[in-house]
């Protein structure tokens, strides 16, 4: 099994370590030459090929582009890969929000692109939302779904594609009310995440929004909804509290400023104990999953 990432991102570089560790020979395409230097010379990529330019590789299956999401840009990149590669090689695109037939709407061979969103990091998490779009070959959603079992990946295949797709669909929605809460002055953002890990968060962990729905009873439901949901966050446009804190370049952790202040945050050890405690969680909740698909 051969697979090219096109991409040397954060993303990238954590699928192509995923997939190397899961015994699959793998190479990344960066366009960037101060990136892929920094590839080369990284030594947890050293049995991965990081290439300068995109070239044929000898007996291909898969390609999995992880670039920026910039719609024309995957557009172009796949309207250039299908004539660089041989029609047996399957596209994979891992945008997060866009429509997979838009993604190949300028493609001749619409058929070899299939949606792969894998979710950060992606060396750890577990899911990945498999989306065709009404063009793609059954072949080869069938292929894609038999590589990503292969390496013990958890895939999902939708039925349809939509927008966002359905986990971004559903973080959405949570990150929209929490920010209006914050925005409204209700809570300050440190409270409402404290809430939102010590209530829907250990919980989503054991029973999912649906199962819960159905424990409380749908009956208790019905009757929440009809007095929240007229005062839920409805706005279609992204909420002054988020464009105000990218206007002014506090951005998260990346320029130490966000909801949160990163300043003193060693941010190398902050993300690692992060990854040690999700770990830790993929494990208890692979052992109590009743839903596993």
């Amino acid at each position: 099994m051969k697979i090219l990432i096109i991409g040397g991102g954060f993303m990238g570089t954590a699928l192509a370590t995923y997939f190397n560790g899961h015994g699959v020979d793998v190479s990344i395409y960066e366009t960037f030459e101060k990136k892929r230097i920094e590839l080369m010379n990284n030594e947890q990529l050293s049995d991965i090929t990081i290439l300068q330019e995109l070239c044929s590789i000898e007996d291909l299956d898969f390609i999995i582009e992880a670039i920026p999401e910039n719609l024309e840009a995957k557009q172009d990149l796949f309207a250039k890969l299908e004539h660089l590669f041989p029609s047996n090689v399957t596209f994979c695109t891992n945008t997060s929000s866009y429509l997979i037939s838009e993604v190949a709407k300028t493609m001749e061979q619409k058929s070899r692109l299939i949606g792969t969103h894998f979710f950060s990091p992606a060396n750890i998490s577990p899911l990945v939302e498999v989306v065709p779009s009404e063009h793609t070959d059954p072949k080869r959603i069938e292929a894609v779904m038999v590589l990503l079992k292969s390496v013990k990946k958890k895939p999902v295949l939708l039925k349809k594609e939509i927008e966002g797709f359905v986990a971004n669909r559903l973080q959405s929605a949570l990150s929209r009310e929490a920010m209006s809460l914050v925005e409204k002055g209700i809570v300050s953002a440190d409270e409402l995440d404290f809430i939102a890990k010590w209530s829907l968060g250990i919980r989503l962990a054991n029973t999912g929004p649906l199962e819960q729905r159905d424990i409380n009873g749908l009956d208790t439901h019905l009757a929440i909804t009809k007095y929240v949901y007229p005062t839920l966050e409805n706005r279609t446009t992204p909420l002054p509290i988020l464009e105000e804190k990218c206007a002014n370049d506090s951005l998260g952790i990346k320029t130490k400023q966000g909801f949160y202040n990163w300043e003193s945050i060693d941010v190398e050890d902050y993300q690692s104990k992060k990854n040690n405690i999700l770990n830790q969680v993929i494990e208890v909740v692979s052992e109590g999953d009743r839903n596993e698909i």
